[in-house]
């Protein structure tokens, strides 16, 4: 007995039982994320369906019903890729406030002011220079290779310099 609690209280045994326990809140979370996530789906669904068995049904009016829709399949299959890999895909980050920008400018585009048209220019280019950046610009750090070593170039202006003197 004696010996199980000194186990539990050795420093690295703490912190990696803590950290369990931490990692199982966190999937606790996003599980109930998830569900929610779901939840709103369904309703969202639902209030489609009842727009469309209306009688007079404007199609303008539907486009941002659809467009929610998305977002929150997108934000969806980002917590299940997130609970899959642990990790957070900023591209899809990035995809998914695209097309929350996209249903505000639907809605809201006519009551637009032209500082309005700006702003919302200039977001959109600087989530389109967050999606392309990293993909395409930056290199990964598994491809990246140092051409000639550091050290071989200090010796070889050591070299110089000696038979300069």
């Amino acid at each position: 007995m004696r010996d199980k609690f000194r186990n539990i209280l050795r420093p690295h045994e703490i912190h990696r039982q803590l950290g369990n326990f931490l990692e199982f809140l966190e999937d606790i979370i996003v599980l109930i994320l998830l569900i929610l996530l779901f939840v709103l789906s369904l309703y969202a669904l639902y209030d489609i369906f009842l727009s469309l068995t209306k009688a007079k049904v404007k199609v303008y009016d539907l486009i941002p019903k659809f467009i929610y829709l998305f977002i929150l399949v997108e934000l969806f299959r980002l917590t299940i890729q997130y609970l899959k890999e642990r990790r957070i895909d900023t591209s899809l980050i990035v995809k998914t406030t695209l097309i929350a920008v996209l249903r505000e400018i639907i809605i809201k585009a006519p009551h637009f002011k032209p500082l309005d048209y700006i702003g919302i220019g200039v977001l959109t280019l600087i989530l389109a220079l967050m999606y392309y950046v990293p993909k395409y610009i930056f290199v990964s750090e598994e491809k990246f290779e140092i051409k000639q070593k550091p050290q071989r170039l200090k010796a070889r202006r050591l070299a110089r310099t000696i038979k300069e003197e």
